[in-house]
């Protein structure tokens, strides 16, 4: 064996072998960019992102269904409903960065401000303006099996492409409401969004379903619109120290004359 051809034997077995799952997700993965800042807006003119959850299609749940309650992380005083007195701060958060309420898929999908979504060949990241982030597996990995990872309010998703398609697949979500419709979620729900492009690129609809017999008669279904934003957005950044008492207030009220 001549030296020159040691050389090119030597690159072919250092090349990276892929796997049966890992050559049929490369070969599936479609010329489809989702990157970027994506908006909701008032397409309805009335000025009211309530107004418009309000109009989506109404959960059918099961008779006599008792709402899950979400698990509390309250660890300062209930409000008395009075005003504060001077030098004591309005208490919005639990000091918690990884539990905040707002940290979950209803509502960061729901929310006014925009979704940054970044798009990788094994993993798409789907950012609101909160610290956190939606990690969904592009690699064909499986969910954990049920009780080894604690829920939170993001789940474990996991994606894949159905032609030019999103589809990804949530469970292992934290218990709570707030989905629109009057729908409910526990660890046990599972959540199915389909990601589709409109409108040449310049529109991305949502469409999520929710199934969880112990709640839904049927599977709840609603779509969201979400417009893309110039290349130029970007956001600013946005921190949690859950160890600094700064994170615990909203604001101070100063002496009053």
């Amino acid at each position: 064996m001549t030296t020159q051809t040691s050389m090119w034997l030597s690159l072919v077995l250092a090349l990276p072998v892929l796997t049966a799952t890992q050559a049929v997700h490369a070969a599936a993965a479609p010329n489809v960019d989702l990157s970027g800042f994506w908006e909701r807006r008032d397409t309805q003119g009335g000025g009211s992102f309530g107004g418009m959850l309000a109009s989506l299609p109404k959960a059918v749940l099961v008779p006599d269904f008792v709402p899950p309650r979400a698990p509390s992380t309250q660890v300062d005083p209930p409000s008395t409903g009075k005003p504060n007195a001077v030098g004591v701060p309005y208490i919005v958060t639990t000091g918690n960065c990884s539990t905040s309420a707002s940290l979950n898929i209803p509502f960061m999908m729901t929310h006014s401000t925009p979704i940054d979504i970044v798009q990788g060949a094994d993993e798409i990241l789907i950012v609101p303006e909160m610290p956190g982030a939606q990690r969904i597996y592009m690699d064909g990995r499986a969910h954990p099996a049920t009780g080894r990872v604690a829920p939170t309010g993001l789940g474990h998703s996991v994606g894949r492409w159905e032609g030019n398609e999103l589809v990804v697949h949530t469970v292992g979500m934290s218990a709570g409401g707030g989905i629109p419709g009057g729908g409910f979620r526990t660890p046990e729900t599972e959540l199915t969004q389909r990601w589709r492009l409109k409108e040449g690129g310049a529109q991305l609809e949502v469409e999520f379903t929710w199934v969880d017999p112990k709640i839904y008669a049927k599977p709840h279904t609603f779509s969201l619109t979400y417009f893309r934003m110039p290349q130029s957005t970007y956001a600013l950044e946005e921190w949690c120290d859950s160890g600094d008492p700064l994170q615990r207030q909203s604001i101070v009220p100063p002496k009053q004359d």
